[in-house]
Protein backbone atom coordinates (compact mmCIF):
# COMPACT_ATOMS: atom_id res chain seq x y z
CA UNK A 1 0.00 0.00 0.00
CA UNK A 2 1.12 3.16 -0.42
CA UNK A 3 0.54 6.34 0.53
CA UNK A 4 -1.68 7.68 -1.78
CA UNK A 5 -4.46 4.51 -0.55
CA UNK A 6 -6.42 5.13 2.19
CA UNK A 7 -5.24 4.04 4.96
CA UNK A 8 -1.01 3.34 5.20
CA UNK A 9 1.35 1.73 8.33
CA UNK A 10 4.40 4.05 7.98
CA UNK A 11 7.76 3.57 9.70
CA UNK A 12 9.96 6.89 10.03
CA UNK A 13 13.64 6.29 10.05
CA UNK A 14 16.64 8.88 10.96
CA UNK A 15 19.03 8.86 8.33
CA UNK A 16 22.77 8.63 9.54
CA UNK A 17 25.85 9.45 7.77
CA UNK A 18 26.69 11.81 5.59
CA UNK A 19 27.56 12.56 1.64
CA UNK A 20 30.44 13.16 -0.13
CA UNK A 21 30.16 15.47 -2.82
CA UNK A 22 27.16 17.27 -4.48
CA UNK A 23 24.38 16.35 -2.31
CA UNK A 24 22.12 16.50 -5.11
CA UNK A 25 24.41 14.88 -7.54
CA UNK A 26 24.81 11.77 -4.70
CA UNK A 27 21.51 11.43 -4.53
CA UNK A 28 21.25 10.97 -8.24
CA UNK A 29 24.13 8.83 -8.34
CA UNK A 30 22.56 6.81 -5.52
CA UNK A 31 19.28 6.23 -7.32
CA UNK A 32 20.52 5.14 -10.18
CA UNK A 33 23.23 2.58 -8.51
CA UNK A 34 20.18 1.11 -6.79
CA UNK A 35 17.43 1.48 -9.60
CA UNK A 36 15.43 -1.42 -10.44
CA UNK A 37 17.06 -4.26 -11.92
CA UNK A 38 16.41 -7.98 -12.36
CA UNK A 39 18.55 -10.36 -10.40
CA UNK A 40 19.89 -14.00 -11.96
CA UNK A 41 20.67 -15.40 -8.12
CA UNK A 42 19.52 -18.49 -6.97
CA UNK A 43 16.15 -18.39 -4.51
CA UNK A 44 12.73 -16.95 -4.93
CA UNK A 45 13.88 -12.96 -5.38
CA UNK A 46 14.31 -12.10 -9.13
CA UNK A 47 14.04 -8.83 -8.48
CA UNK A 48 14.79 -5.62 -6.52
CA UNK A 49 15.33 -1.81 -6.61
CA UNK A 50 14.29 2.08 -6.87
CA UNK A 51 11.43 2.84 -9.02
CA UNK A 52 9.82 6.14 -9.56
CA UNK A 53 6.85 6.47 -6.74
CA UNK A 54 4.02 7.20 -9.70
CA UNK A 55 4.90 4.03 -12.01
CA UNK A 56 6.66 0.93 -10.73
CA UNK A 57 7.34 0.12 -14.33
CA UNK A 58 10.00 3.52 -14.30
CA UNK A 59 13.34 2.92 -13.45
CA UNK A 60 14.81 5.64 -15.36
CA UNK A 61 14.00 8.71 -13.48
CA UNK A 62 14.62 11.21 -16.38
CA UNK A 63 14.58 14.45 -15.32
CA UNK A 64 15.10 14.13 -12.17
CA UNK A 65 11.65 12.75 -11.44
CA UNK A 66 12.24 11.48 -8.03
CA UNK A 67 12.39 15.28 -6.87
CA UNK A 68 9.46 17.16 -5.10
CA UNK A 69 11.02 20.08 -3.17
CA UNK A 70 13.10 18.96 -0.38
CA UNK A 71 11.50 15.65 -0.34
CA UNK A 72 12.77 12.48 -2.79
CA UNK A 73 10.12 10.07 -4.01
CA UNK A 74 10.78 6.69 -4.82
CA UNK A 75 9.04 3.13 -4.57
CA UNK A 76 11.06 -0.08 -3.41
CA UNK A 77 10.03 -2.78 -5.88
CA UNK A 78 10.87 -6.28 -5.22
CA UNK A 79 10.07 -9.17 -7.36
CA UNK A 80 9.35 -12.55 -6.20
CA UNK A 81 9.30 -15.92 -7.82
CA UNK A 82 7.50 -18.66 -6.18
CA UNK A 83 7.33 -22.53 -7.58
CA UNK A 84 4.54 -23.73 -5.74
CA UNK A 85 5.08 -26.90 -3.60
CA UNK A 86 2.95 -29.08 -5.25
CA UNK A 87 4.13 -28.33 -8.81
CA UNK A 88 8.01 -28.71 -8.04
CA UNK A 89 6.94 -32.18 -6.40
CA UNK A 90 5.19 -33.46 -9.30
CA UNK A 91 7.82 -32.36 -11.59
CA UNK A 92 10.46 -33.27 -9.18
CA UNK A 93 8.84 -36.82 -9.35
CA UNK A 94 8.83 -37.13 -13.15
CA UNK A 95 12.43 -36.36 -13.20
CA UNK A 96 13.04 -38.63 -11.06
CA UNK A 97 11.50 -41.28 -12.66
CA UNK A 98 12.79 -40.36 -16.28
CA UNK A 99 16.64 -40.60 -14.78
CA UNK A 100 15.89 -43.95 -12.76
CA UNK A 101 14.63 -45.44 -16.39
CA UNK A 102 17.52 -44.40 -17.98
CA UNK A 103 20.11 -45.29 -15.51
CA UNK A 104 18.28 -48.29 -14.61
CA UNK A 105 19.01 -47.89 -10.56
CA UNK A 106 16.28 -48.08 -8.17
CA UNK A 107 17.02 -44.81 -5.74
CA UNK A 108 19.02 -41.76 -6.10
CA UNK A 109 21.99 -40.85 -3.45
CA UNK A 110 20.57 -37.85 -1.10
CA UNK A 111 22.75 -35.89 -3.22
CA UNK A 112 21.82 -36.42 -6.83
CA UNK A 113 17.96 -35.80 -5.35
CA UNK A 114 19.47 -31.80 -3.94
CA UNK A 115 20.75 -31.15 -7.35
CA UNK A 116 17.47 -32.71 -9.39
CA UNK A 117 15.64 -30.51 -7.06
CA UNK A 118 17.88 -27.56 -7.71
CA UNK A 119 17.72 -28.04 -11.32
CA UNK A 120 13.74 -28.89 -11.04
CA UNK A 121 13.05 -25.49 -8.97
CA UNK A 122 15.40 -23.17 -11.51
CA UNK A 123 13.39 -24.55 -14.28
CA UNK A 124 10.33 -23.56 -12.99
CA UNK A 125 11.23 -20.56 -11.46
CA UNK A 126 11.62 -19.05 -15.02
CA UNK A 127 8.15 -19.99 -16.22
CA UNK A 128 6.36 -18.74 -13.31
CA UNK A 129 5.46 -15.09 -13.37
CA UNK A 130 6.62 -13.16 -10.17
CA UNK A 131 4.35 -12.04 -7.65
CA UNK A 132 5.38 -7.51 -7.66
CA UNK A 133 5.45 -5.75 -4.10
CA UNK A 134 6.07 -2.18 -4.04
CA UNK A 135 6.40 -0.14 -0.79
CA UNK A 136 7.05 3.79 -0.95
CA UNK A 137 9.41 5.43 0.43
CA UNK A 138 9.37 9.46 0.80
CA UNK A 139 12.90 10.82 2.37
CA UNK A 140 13.05 14.48 3.91
CA UNK A 141 16.57 15.66 3.12
CA UNK A 142 15.71 18.95 5.28
CA UNK A 143 14.88 17.15 8.67
CA UNK A 144 16.74 13.79 7.61
CA UNK A 145 14.00 11.76 7.73
CA UNK A 146 12.52 9.08 6.08
CA UNK A 147 8.56 7.43 6.03
CA UNK A 148 8.62 3.93 4.75
CA UNK A 149 5.52 2.70 3.67
CA UNK A 150 5.15 -0.92 4.95
CA UNK A 151 5.59 -2.73 8.58
CA UNK A 152 6.76 -6.20 7.33
CA UNK A 153 9.94 -6.78 8.98
CA UNK A 154 11.40 -8.14 5.10
CA UNK A 155 10.66 -4.70 3.94
CA UNK A 156 12.05 -2.84 6.32
CA UNK A 157 15.52 -5.14 5.98
CA UNK A 158 15.03 -4.76 2.11
CA UNK A 159 14.65 -1.20 2.42
CA UNK A 160 17.41 -0.41 4.88
CA UNK A 161 20.17 -2.85 3.33
CA UNK A 162 19.34 -0.93 -0.51
CA UNK A 163 19.52 2.87 0.99
CA UNK A 164 22.93 1.67 2.47
CA UNK A 165 24.01 0.31 -0.67
CA UNK A 166 22.78 3.10 -2.67
CA UNK A 167 23.68 5.92 -0.64
CA UNK A 168 26.24 4.88 1.74
CA UNK A 169 23.53 6.00 4.76
CA UNK A 170 22.29 4.05 7.26
CA UNK A 171 18.42 3.99 8.48
CA UNK A 172 17.72 3.85 12.13
CA UNK A 173 14.29 3.17 12.52
CA UNK A 174 12.60 5.93 14.73
CA UNK A 175 10.98 3.99 17.59
CA UNK A 176 9.46 5.79 20.34
CA UNK A 177 12.30 4.84 22.99
CA UNK A 178 15.14 6.32 20.20
CA UNK A 179 12.78 9.28 19.44
CA UNK A 180 12.72 10.07 23.20
CA UNK A 181 16.04 9.76 23.56
CA UNK A 182 16.65 12.18 20.55
CA UNK A 183 14.29 14.66 22.46
CA UNK A 184 16.28 14.07 26.21
CA UNK A 185 19.63 15.27 23.38
CA UNK A 186 17.88 18.51 22.46
CA UNK A 187 16.42 19.53 25.43
CA UNK A 188 20.39 19.47 27.50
Amino acid sequence: MGFASRSVSVIRYRVKGEMEGSFWDAVDTGIKRGAFRELDTPGELVGIGWTSIDDFADNAFNGASYVRGNYVALALRVDIARVPPRILEIELRKETRKILQETGRQRLSSAQRRELKAAVKDKLKRQVFPSIQVFDLVWDTAKRVVYFASLSVKARERVEDLFKKSFGLSLIPLIPYIRAEELLETAE
